[in-house]
């Protein structure tokens, strides 16, 4: 398995989400870190329009022993709030051929959004799924400006209380933080969701310091649409003439791999159990 470039930043406390990754004959990892890693794509290559929103800039990923946070940022030049109606997302696997995740090239095109945009079996399909989608739902227009960003999260395949071969969705949160706690408010470009860690439980042991493979892709908001934009897959998706209902395969991804308890963190929850049992010892 190829590994690319690390790219490495700020780091925080324990977390969890695994299975290690397999290492296929197919599958190629581009980018791979811990927690607060910064995820880079190369900007100008969003595909079938001009739209900044199309063309993904970074996602960093962190944790703590609760939640995921996913940071995504798109083309600077764009606005979230006013530019436009667009999806996004985060598709997830364990990394191993016989994960039994999503692998249709029709049907649903191996996704629960059914957008063309499905994971090569030599990764094991797509077993989790976090769609990211404007709100209110009303546009996205300068007039009707979007002032958070919410996500559903899906798990599919085998496990127990999952419906076999098929994506059950696990939760959704029709707003998050609002783009006017972003940095950049005026022209905000940039989104963060808060994931529980729970959500991924049917799929993914949590195992502390065990990776999971991903990508992060633009997309439009009907079924059958292709990925314009893909954060492992630098350069454009498509080659020749574009078409809007290309099934994108990837063969490519991206790996996070899980945050370790930060000592200063382990120390806190040590002072804490020992002052719990100093007051029952007071109070015998």
């Amino acid at each position: 398995m190829k590994i690319g470039r690390n790219f490495h930043g700020f780091g925080i406390v324990f977390g969890v989400l695994a299975f290690a990754a397999y290492s296929g004959t197919a599958q190629t990892i581009f980018q791979s870190g811990t927690s607060g890693t910064t995820y880079t794509d190369m900007t100008g290559d969003g595909q079938g329009s001009s739209n900044p929103l199309r063309d993904l800039s970074f996602v960093t990923i962190a944790n703590d022993a609760n939640n995921l946070y996913f940071t995504m940022g798109i083309n600077p030049s764009g606005n979230l709030a006013t530019g436009g109606s667009f999806n996004y997302i985060i598709g997830i696997t364990t990394g191993n051929p016989s994960a039994v995740g999503d692998t249709s090239a029709s049907a649903d095109h191996g996704n629960p959004y059914s957008r063309a945009i499905s994971f090569d079996s030599s990764f094991g399909g797509m077993t989790d799924f976090i769609g990211i989608f404007g709100a209110p739902n009303n546009g996205g227009s300068t007039g009707t400006p979007y002032t958070s960003y919410g996500f559903n999260d899906y798990v599919y395949g085998m496990p127990s209380g999952i419906t076999p071969d098929a994506w059950t969705k696990i939760e959704t949160v029709t707003s998050g933080e609002p783009l006017s706690d972003q940095p950049s408010t005026s022209s905000p470009n940039e989104i963060t969701i808060t994931v529980p860690l729970s959500d991924f439980a049917a799929n993914l042991s949590l195992i502390p310091g065990a990776t999971f493979d991903f990508d992060v892709d633009s997309t439009g908001t009907s079924a059958g649409q292709t990925a314009y934009d893909s954060l492992a897959t630098q350069g454009g998706i498509q080659s020749g003439t574009y078409s809007s209902t290309f099934q994108f395969n990837e063969t490519t991804l991206d790996q996070y791999t899980v945050a370790v308890p930060e000592p200063a963190t382990s120390a806190l929850a040590g002072l804490f159990g020992l002052s719990l049992l100093a007051i029952r010892r007071l109070r015998k």
